[in-house]
């Protein structure tokens, strides 16, 4: 057995079933190897797509990711992906090739040294240069990469130590899990203490609870304190929760604003949240203002990193929160009548309107749909106004914020969850950016929704420039590409949206498709969007 099939079935073994990347010679090997080894490959057109797509499918599994391709050229492409799953603590594996080891030095095609490019952005970076320890350090990359924080790691090999035959005539145990966190009773009675004192809060709920609904709602509902979201945490609650008072952070609705700027709101509890900017209103102290405050995560690293909380709990808030509903007070209920999430916008809109248009939409879309949002200034409008029903699910990496990351990664959601509607939401920016992957998604006859927001400019840039300067630069704004003529000669199910009335073609086009389905939206990019947080932080010195 070559050692590159032995590394396959080490993958296999610890639950990878797909490899994301693109072919090239140093890891001809490895793929050819996928004859042998029952791992399905997902060949994107660009490694930087591969990588999203790996971050997006570890990042919504919790599983491990791996994407595959070319030293040097292709370990560079996947450099934001690689970055991505940093900033989103998704546990991905990377492996590049490397010319033959009688190379290395001579000027040999592709070469170059992708372990220390890559070392800034990963876990753990390696070159392996021995055939005899090829398989100990994909154990430890494995481990590595599971281990909270969660995160990525990069193994280069070369290709004539992938031709090897393996050493070794057992594989590495299998990797157990070793993120189970021991819990200080004494901070999480110190937390119960406040939950029980206050008896006005709120719940800050962040990325970091997903797979956690039922808990988080069931632990609202004992305290009667209302959930708040952060962009990142959209739709970890149902929008129907009645205790569910929207987005907080980046483009808040009036509701979770207005609540946590209200003085009788004495507590605060944050759920796996890092509390960076987006999350914060730009790191604004009204959150935690007035309000005794319990931070839980199982990042450590990230406790205290922002603000100084008064109780600081490094644990699973799995665990954590049926402690809590065992021991804190249960309150009687108080009625609770939740407000409207925000005011009514009056904006005379000439061109379709995105407040309303992703108001409307879950209602077009099967309630279990996944929505991905990519980056532009759409996202705040997703942010404030699009509802996640019961069952739906939404995910975005707006830590790291790279064009293009949601419309590619979307094919990792997909592969993760193959029986599930997935709904992509990007920009004609983003299109430009990863608008290939589409083609990745027709081959693989994955059922995925975009709908590209054409509003033909930099809609971030433009408005944003406008706001800072009062003026803007020859170029931010673009001519108008019709995106879905171009999926026509694709082969790609696709129709334009102009106004609401056009909805009614989205029931339509979504029924039963063969393969991926593009829905553009025509704007003119005049509706004014909650961008005020982000501008606001660009004027700070």
């Amino acid at each position: 057995m070559r050692i590159a099939e032995a590394v396959l079935k080490y993958l296999k073994a610890n639950g990878v079933d797909c490899i994301f990347g693109v072919p090239a010679g140093t890891v001809s090997p490895l793929y050819d190897s996928m004859n042998d080894v029952d791992i399905k490959p997902v060949i994107a057109k660009n490694e930087g797509g591969a990588a999203y797509m790996a971050a997006r499918y570890a990042c919504v599994t919790g599983r491990l990711g791996v994407c595959m391709g070319a030293g040097g050229v292709g370990a560079n492409n996947m450099i934001n992906g690689v970055a991505d799953a940093m900033r989103s603590k998704a546990p991905v594996i990377f492996i590049t090739g490397y010319v033959h080891r009688w190379q290395i030095g001579k000027g040999a095609i592709q070469e170059l040294d992708t372990q220390e490019i890559l070392k800034p952005i990963t876990k753990y970076s390696k070159t392996v240069l021995d055939e005899s320890q090829v398989m100990k350090e994909v154990a430890h990359a494995v481990e590595t990469a599971m281990t909270v924080p969660m995160g990525p790691v990069h193994l280069s090999i070369p290709i004539d130590i992938q031709l090897t035959q393996c050493l070794e005539d057992s594989m590495p145990p299998v990797k157990e899990s070793l993120n189970q966190l021991p819990l200080d009773r004494s901070l999480l009675e110190e937390a119960v203490s406040i939950l029980n004192q206050n008896e006005k809060g709120v719940i800050l709920v962040g990325k970091g609870c997903r797979g956690m609904s039922s808990f988080v709602m069931e632990l609202s509902e004992h305290l009667q304190w209302p959930v708040i979201t952060t962009p990142e945490g959209k739709g970890v609650i149902s929008s129907d929760f009645t205790f569910n008072l929207g987005n907080y952070g980046f483009a808040s609705t009036d509701a979770a604003n207005d609540y946590v700027n209200s003085e009788s709101v004495t507590g605060l509890l944050v759920l796996g949240s890092s509390l960076g900017e987006n999350a914060t209103s730009n790191f604004s102290t009204a959150l935690f203002q007035g309000k005794k405050s319990i931070h839980i995560d199982r990042d450590s690293k990230e406790l205290g990193k922002v603000y100084e909380t008064d109780v600081k709990i490094h644990a699973d808030i799995r665990e954590v929160i049926p402690y809590f509903l065992n021991t804190a007070k249960k309150r009687e209920k108080i009625g609770f009548i939740r407000p409207d999430l925000n005011r009514p916008v009056d904006s005379h809109m000439k061109s379709l309107s995105l407040k309303e248009f992703l108001e409307r939409l879950p209602a077009y879309m099967p309630k279990e749909t996944y929505y991905v949002s990519d980056l532009g200034e759409f996202m705040n409008f997703v942010f404030k106004y699009l509802p996640i029903p019961e069952g739906g699910d939404f995910e975005i990496n707006l830590n790291y914020a790279a064009m293009g990351s949601g419309l590619a990664g979307a094919v990792g959601v997909q592969m993760a969850y193959p029986n599930r509607p997935v709904a992509v939401i990007a920009g004609d920016g983003d299109f430009f950016m990863n608008g290939m992957e589409i083609l990745a998604a027709k081959e693989y006859k994955l059922p995925i929704i975009f709908f590209i927001v054409n509003n033909a400019m930099l809609g971030f840039v433009e408005h944003g420039h406008q706001f800072l300067f009062g003026r803007v630069v020859n170029g931010f704004k673009q001519e108008r590409l019709d995106i879905s003529k171009m999926m026509e000669t694709w082969g790609i199910a696709s129709t334009q949206i102009k106004s609401i009335q056009d909805m009614e073609h989205i029931k339509e086009i979504i029924k039963n498709p063969e393969g991926p389905v593009v829905i553009e939206l025509i704007t003119d990019g005049s509706e004014p969007a909650p961008n005020g947080d982000r501008l606001k932080s660009l004027q700070k010195h």
